[in-house]
């Protein structure tokens, strides 16, 4: 028989005495032996693990080995730390269904991540069906999950289902928002054209397996994944489809056919590549499965739970006392009697528990009092060490939690930014994942450019700065008005409307809208241009003016102080001086008088107003006449003709012309002349050529006031 490393005691028998007296010195000699004996016993070397051995120790040379990690795991295997993948990403799934912290921080991680998921394209009748099918598909449901689960288990398989779309079908998705039927037309095959994703799965990773296992890891290739059911869901389902219940055998039916048959056959069965999407947290090329996040903290999670264990056991003799009644005295050979301790338990018993007690009784009796002080174990104090290595792990800065205060953790510009970099990191993967799905959609049904994937911009400072810095953008041209209405929670379809809807109300005098952007009256401030470069009398815009009491007006005396201040008159030329005589007229007549340019600017105000009134009043009879609803079902060619027309029209007016309904409807008889046309042509083909693009029509139009204030100021 192997001798044992460390042997027990010799003394190991029960019939022995646990004391020895003496009462001379022989006996006292034979008790310190005994006792010496005794302390050598419990002095013998200690070990906390089998596999550790200490036999190369002799001579002189002695050691007491410490207590390490794996020593603890051994002795407690419930409270070590997991080492296989699998066991990993279960502990990471339990920890954050139990631990409340985990949960709440992981959740708003996640919403955060993918807070105001959206699709969009230039296209708005594209667009319609992209949002469409992204709300069948519950995507922003989808990215909510992917970004969870990639926080919680750091590894996501999912199994897309697709469906076939037929044309009806993708014009009743561009227009209305019907509800889904995949059951009639769920395919399961390659892509063909019209098939998009219409379903996700979130498959367990604890089922899924990589095919080769490490040696996969080595390969080029792109991983193939295998999906193995655990025993008891296998035999569940198998149970369903034998099952009675047409209900049972009907959800039996609409699973997958890899699914039924790892539930038969009890075996492994692979994924289909196309369709199977696995994604990782931050996993490095060598490992089968990536370390959840919250792996590093694995053991300051086991001290949290053993921490809160420890608080209730604590509870249980928070309040425990102890008081022990002594009758009688061993030291004076006084034992108490039978009748001594029935009074005393008489007298204990008869109290009610509040109170004083009386009690009357010699001096052999004695109170001793025993307490706890373990609620001082009881405190916030011990959590905090714990807590804060934990928020450092999840990467959340200690101001946001309210535990700071340790060395190291006042400047949280790192902090921030760890959090901010790794909420950045996974709303990529959710962009990722979504284009890869906008390029499925984008070939099946034959768009020309996918949609693009908008979030919410993450801000933890001042989100009254970050609109504001929005809103100025937008006054800039830099952002679109649909892009901050989006990120405002606004619907931009709903805002167009509802725009268009005041201005017709503005129009109508019904109400005015006062900003800095937005004039209060339109026709006020263009009479009181035209009143102040003098084109119009002020009897023309309104204003009625009193007889003068002695006074004069401004002009009046800047006239007078001109007069005084004007060269006087030259004497008459003596003859043969260089120069007109007095009194005589000009014999090749002067120049002639150009236009100022005040005036011109008047002139081209009235036109750009006066083509609107020539549209207002042509736009029904051409109409009409191209047998069209509206302005825009007019061809190119048709809607070039009408401008030409209100053109011409607008020439044949005069230059302020009152723009009633005649006058603008005899603007019609006279015909302008094609070199009228051809120089306005020049004019606007000379204004593209300069700036590089083509013109808006209401840039043309702007033009074209111009060129008949210049026309007209000849």
């Amino acid at each position: 028989m192997a001798k044992a490393k460390y042997p027990k005691g010799r003394h190991t028998s029960g019939d022995e005495a646990a004391y020895i007296s003496w009462e001379n010195e022989a006996e006292r000699t034979t008790a310190l032996a005994a006792y010496t004996q005794s302390i050598q016993e419990s002095a013998t070397a200690t070990f906390s693990s089998r596999s550790r051995n200490f036999k190369d120790m002799t001579g002189y040379l002695s050691g007491r080995p410490g207590l390490r990690e794996a020593d603890f795991n051994w002795f407690r295997p419930d409270q070590a730390v997991p080492d296989s993948p699998k066991e990993i990403i279960a502990f990471a799934r339990l920890a954050y269904r139990r631990i409340g912290l985990i949960r709440n921080a992981i959740d708003l991680m996640g919403d955060f991540a993918c807070q105001g998921v959206r699709l969009v394209h230039q296209n708005h009748r594209v667009e319609k069906f992209y949002n469409d099918w992204f709300a069948r598909v519950k995507g922003k449901e989808v990215s909510e999950r992917l970004c969870n689960l990639l926080l919680r288990e750091a590894n996501v398989p999912i199994r897309m289902k697709t469906a076939k779309v037929n044309k009806a079908k993708r014009l009743q998705m561009q227009q209305s928002l019907a509800s889904p039927d995949m059951n009639a037309v769920l395919k399961t095959d390659d892509f063909q054209k019209g098939e998009i994703p219409w379903q996700y799965n979130f498959l367990d990773p604890l089922t899924v397996e990589v095919v080769g296992g490490p040696v996969a890891t080595l390969s080029g290739k792109k991983r193939q994944y295998a999906i193995i059911l655990p025993r008891r869901l296998a035999q569940h389902i198998r149970q369903l489809q034998n099952s009675q219940d047409s209900v049972e055998r009907s959800i039996v039916a609409e699973l997958p056919d890899e699914i039924l048959d790892a539930a038969i056959g009890s075996k492994k069965v692979l994924l289909p590549p196309d369709k199977t999407f696995v994604y990782h947290y931050k996993k490095d090329d060598w490992q089968e499965w990536a370390d959840p996040m919250t792996f590093s903290c694995f053991n300051d999670l086991i001290l949290y739970d053993r921490l809160k264990l420890a608080d209730k056991a604590a509870l249980d003799g928070a309040i425990s006392k102890i008081r022990v009644w002594k009758l009688g005295s061993l030291e004076h050979k006084l034992a108490p009697t039978p009748t001594a301790s029935s009074t005393l338990q008489e007298i204990l018993g008869s109290n009610v528990g509040g109170g004083t007690i009386d009690m009357v009784w010699g001096p052999d009796i004695e109170l001793i009092e025993t307490g706890t002080d373990v609620q001082r174990f009881l405190g916030e104090e011990k959590y905090r060490p714990t807590l804060m290595a934990i928020y450092a792990c999840l990467g959340i800065p200690p101001t946001l939690t309210g535990t700071f205060g340790a060395s190291g953790t006042t400047n949280n510009f790192i902090s921030l930014k760890t959090l901010t970099e790794r909420l950045n990191y996974i709303r990529g993967i959710v962009l990722e994942f979504w284009n890869e799905q906008l390029n499925i959609v984008k070939k099946s049904m034959g768009f020309r450019f996918p949609a693009q994937v908008e979030f919410d911009y993450m801000y933890l400072d001042d989100p009254a700065a970050m609109i504001n810095l929005l809103v100025g953008m937008a006054d800039r041209n830099i952002l679109s008005d649909e892009f901050v209405q989006r990120h405002i929670k606004a619907k931009p379809e709903m805002e167009r409307r509802r725009v268009a809807e005041e201005e017709k109300r503005r129009v109508a005098k019904d109400m005015e809208k006062i900003s800095p952007y937005h004039s209060v009256d339109k026709q006020y401030g263009l009479e009181k241009i035209a009143l102040q470069t003098g084109v119009v009398s002020p009897t023309q815009v309104g204003v009625e003016l009193q007889e003068k009491n002695g006074d004069q007006s401004a002009l009046e005396m800047r006239n007078k102080q001109a007069r005084k201040r004007a060269p006087k008159a030259q004497t008459p030329q003596a003859p043969g001086t260089p120069g007109r005589p007095p009194n005589t007229r000009d014999q090749n007549g002067r120049k002639p008088r150009t236009f100022k340019p005040r005036n011109k600017a008047a002139i081209e105000l009235w036109a750009k107003d006066a083509q609107a009134k020539i549209a207002k009043v042509l736009n029904p009879g051409l109409l009409s006449h191209f047998n069209k609803k509206n302005m825009r079902s007019l061809t190119a060619k048709e809607f070039e003709q009408t401008e030409d027309m209100k053109f011409e029209v607008l020439c044949n007016l005069e230059c302020l012309q009152d723009l009633a309904d005649e006058n603008v409807l005899s603007g019609l008889d006279e015909k302008l002349s094609d070199g009228v046309h051809r120089e306005c042509r020049e004019w606007i083909d000379s204004a593209s050529e300069n700036i590089q693009r083509k013109l808006s029509i209401e840039e043309i139009r702007g033009i074209r006031a111009s060129f008949y204030a210049d026309y007209k100021t000849r």
